[in-house]
Formats: C-alpha cells, structure tokens, sequence
C-alpha cells in the first residue's frame, strides 16, 4: 500500500457515507485534513472509553468494532467510524481493532470542528446524512 495521492483521498471520501450530502468543493475541504493510517492486522485504533479525538474513513482493509456486550461490527472500505461519537463528545462506545492490514484516513475531531465551523454547507451534508438514517 503505496501513499494515496490527493485525489485518490478525494474519490475515497466522496464514496463514504457520511459525505454523501457533500459538494466537491466541501470534499476538498475534508481531504486537506484527512490524514494517513496504515495499521497492520491486529493493531487497536482506540478502545472502549477512551475519548473520541478522531474519526475513520476504511480505505482499504477492514476493521472490527467491538461492544461491551459482545455485538461485533466489521467496517469495510468506503465506510467510516467514531463519527458519531465525535458528534456526540461521549466518550467510544466500542474498541475498535484491524482485521487485516489496513489504510484509514483519520480526521482529528478539532480539525473537524475547525472545518464545520468555517463551512456551514458542511454542516447542512452531515444533518442530512443523519436525519436520511
């Protein structure tokens, strides 16, 4: 797994979900502040309780999130992660661990807030993300 060029950060983040409302300028906008993780098979993200300071878009991969309770999520590329804990400010509800090597592109909550705050469009995309849900 090389190192994405920009546009491939742009085409990755265009196809998740949580962007789905966005236009290409504010997708722009997310990939100047996404940032690389290359994690190897095995490797813990975060784990339960810990605070929400980044959320994760699966480039390529897999990643298993795990509950207290024993219910188990795998987040496949194009899909992301800890978004709604960022919204939130709860604390992570899950541990998150790689499945097998794994790309991520990490999204550091202030950065986030930083964006959203400066470009309400951006804003106006997540809700209706949200609310479709």
């Amino acid at each position: 797994m090389g190192e994405l060029a920009h546009i491939e950060k742009i085409v990755v983040l265009q196809s998740v979900d949580i962007f789905a409302f966005c236009k290409a300028e504010e997708i722009l906008r997310i990939a100047a502040i996404a940032k690389e993780r290359r994690l190897s098979a095995g490797e813990q993200i975060f784990e339960h309780n810990a605070p929400a300071d980044h959320l994760y878009c699966v480039v390529q991969g897999q990643v298993k999130l795990d509950g207290t309770t024993g219910e188990t999520e795998l987040v496949h590329p194009l899909g992301a992660f800890g978004v709604e804990e960022i919204l939130s400010g709860r604390l992570r509800t899950r541990q998150a661990v790689t499945d097998k090597e794994t790309l991520l592109l990490a999204i550091s909550a202030e950065d986030f807030f930083d964006l959203l705050a400066h470009n309400i469009d951006i804003v106006k995309a997540l809700f209706r993300h949200l609310f479709r849900q």
